[in-house]
């Protein structure tokens, strides 16, 4: 192994360096909100899924390879602005972007709805409970017991016990 096969070294802080010059890195969110990449004055758009966010920039992923530009328009649809974007990274399907124009108020694409567990657990409990053709109902009719004085049931066969093989009756 060369040296320049070797990994540098960490760089390490140094006492005559002012802490103010480096730059903290900001406290991101992680989330799953479906955006748009937009360039070339709005002509050309990129799907995109931004997995972090913070006050100064985000990571996107892509669902295929594109060829990115360098600056582009970033929309979220589950918030009400767009941002310039300057691609600082790429890696593979994920690239990471620093924000670099103000944030422009748009109006929202869609609105997110969440419902709480029991809400959500209320709905599935009466879809197994109610049906269109109303098979519970008609389920719970044929296991109560006959009144006596009403319609007699057939207990044999429609035909009367002959074969009738293709038959209507």
């Amino acid at each position: 192994m060369t040296m320049s096969d070797a990994k540098p070294e960490p760089q390490s802080f140094h006492p005559e360096e002012d802490p103010s010059d480096l730059l903290p890195r900001q406290r991101r969110a992680r989330v799953f909100k479906k955006g748009k990449m937009i360039f070339q004055n709005g002509l050309r758009s990129i799907p995109c899924t931004v997995r972090n966010i913070s006050e100064g920039g985000a990571m996107l992923q892509f669902e295929q390879a594109f060829l990115l530009p360098k600056e582009f328009d970033l929309q979220i649809e589950l918030e009400d602005y767009e941002v310039t974007c300057e691609r600082r990274w790429e890696d593979g399907l994920r690239c990471g972007v620093q924000f670099v124009g103000e944030k422009r108020h748009t109006s929202k694409q869609r609105a997110q709805v969440l419902k709480t567990s029991e809400e959500a657990l209320k709905v599935e409990v009466n879809e197994r409970t109610e049906s269109l053709d109303n098979f519970f109902a008609r389920k719970l009719a044929a296991e109560k017991p006959q009144q006596p004085g009403g319609s007699a049931q057939r207990t044999g066969p429609a035909g009367g016990g002959k074969p009738t093989f293709g038959k209507r009756r």
